[in-house]
C-alpha cells in the first residue's frame, strides 16, 4: 500500500506537470475525531492529516479535484469520576474525489466522497497501552466530505472540512444491525493549511 501511495503521488504531480489545465498542491494540518457508535461522544482524539491534490476547472466557478492523503482518526474518552479510559487510534490512506465551487475570489466550497484504506488500528481499553483493535475494523471506508476554504493569496489557503463515513468502519460487537444503524462510523473535523504549487489555467 505504501508503494501505491508513492505511485499515486507521482501520477498526481505528473499529470499536473504535463497539462496546462491542471493545478496541483499540498496540504497539512490537524484532525479532531470521534467514533460514532462507541458510546463515547466528543471530538477529543487529535491527529494529523497531510496530502496532495490536483484539480481542473470545467468552467469559471466549478472544478473537479482528485487527491491522496494520510489521515489519523479514532476516538478518545477519559473520565476519572466514572473510572473510564478509552482510546482508538486509526491510520488511513485516503483518495478523495470532490467538486469545488469557487463562491468568490477568496472562498471556495468542496464536497464529494473519499475511499479510505485502513493501514493499522489500535485500542487502549483502560489505560493499559495500545493493542491491536478487537474486534477488528474494516479495511475499507467510504466517506462523505464537505469543506470550505479561505484564500489569503493565490498560493496559500486555510480550510476546515467535515468527513463522515457512509459505510460502517466496524460492526457492533453485540452483532446488532439495522438499516440506519449498522455499526461504528468515523466522524472527523479537519483543519489544514493549503499551498498551491502550480497554477496553470
Amino acid at each position: 500500500m505504501k508503494k501505491l501511495f508513492i505511485l499515486i503521488i507521482f501520477i498526481i504531480f505528473g499529470v499536473a506537470g504535463f497539462s496546462q489545465e491542471f493545478n496541483a498542491g499540498v496540504y497539512g494540518g490537524l484532525a479532531a475525531s470521534q467514533l460514532d457508535g462507541d458510546t463515547y461522544a466528543g471530538y477529543y482524539k487529535p491527529g494529523l492529516i497531510t496530502g496532495g491534490y490536483v484539480y481542473r476547472y470545467f468552467n469559471k466557478k466549478w472544478a473537479w479535484q482528485f487527491g491522496l492523503r494520510y489521515a489519523q482518526k479514532g476516538s478518545k474518552f477519559t473520565s476519572s469520576r466514572l473510572g473510564i479510559y478509552y482510546k482508538s487510534q486509526l491510520h488511513y490512506f485516503e483518495m478523495p474525489l470532490t467538486l469545488r465551487y469557487f463562491y468568490w475570489k477568496k472562498v471556495d466550497m468542496e464536497f464529494g466522497v473519499s475511499l479510505g484504506y485502513l493501514i493499522s488500528a489500535f485500542e487502549d481499553k483502560g489505560g493499559y497501552g495500545l493493542a491491536p483493535a478487537d474486534p477488528p475494523f474494516n479495511k475499507f471506508e467510504l466517506a462523505g466530505i464537505f469543506g470550505i476554504s479561505y484564500h489569503f493569496t493565490e498560493s496559500l489557503a486555510v480550510g476546515v472540512h467535515f468527513s463522515y463515513s457512509i459505510t460502517a468502519v466496524r460492526p457492533y460487537s453485540s452483532g446488532y444491525e439495522s438499516f440506519m444503524d449498522n455499526g461504528q462510523h468515523n466522524n472527523v473535523l479537519y483543519f489544514a493549511l493549503y499551498y498551491n504549487i502550480s497554477s496553470w489555467r
